[in-house]
This record gives C-alpha cells, structure tokens and sequence, in this order.
C-alpha cells in the first residue's frame, strides 16, 4: 500500500517536471542545431585544417625524407614517456596486488 502510495506520489512529480519543463524544450529545439549539424561542422574543420596543413607543408620546401625523420622523431619523443610511465604503473599495481 506505501509502495503504491510512493509511487504515485513519483509519477504526479515527473508528469509535473514535464509540464513544466515542456517549453524549454520546444525553445531548445526550435533555436539550437541538431547534433548532425554540429557533427558536420566539427568534420568540416577537420578537413579544412588537414588540407591547410598539407599547404603549409609544401610550402617549407623539405623532402619527404627530412619530414619522415621529423614525424619519427616526435613520435618516439612523444610515445617513449607514455610507455615507461605506463610500465611503471603496472609494475606498482603489480606488486601492490602480490602483498
């Protein structure tokens, strides 16, 4: 009987929040974009950076093989601590589960 009661009262206060939260949601989806549309947008400048990136590349002057090395030098530089610091933090998790 207190469940029913309890449960009653719950349903009276969610229809009530939807009663009142109603228009502002109409408003939010009337003014705001849809997330496909934001999506879209986000990909849309992805694409515009890449290929300005491109150009800025070509315009350095440098050979494949100076921006090779360059990647392959920022990529060990950037991976080597990630890797040791992922290493360490399994080895402390290691031997905080062996006690």
């Amino acid at each position: 009987m207190i469940n029913a009661i309890i449960m009653g009262i719950f349903n009276i206060i969610i229809s009530l929040v939807n009663v009142i939260l109603s228009p502002i949601d109409i408003l939010v989806e009337q003014f705001l974009p849809s997330l496909d549309s934001a999506l879209n947008a986000v990909g849309s400048m992805f694409n515009l950076v890449g290929n300005i990136f491109g150009f800025v590349i070509s315009l350095t002057g440098l050979s494949s093989t100076a921006l090779s090395l360059i990647v392959m030098y920022y990529t060990f530089k950037l991976t080597v601590p990630i890797m040791v610091s992922g290493i360490k933090t399994a080895v402390r998790w290691y031997n905080s589960l062996k006690l």
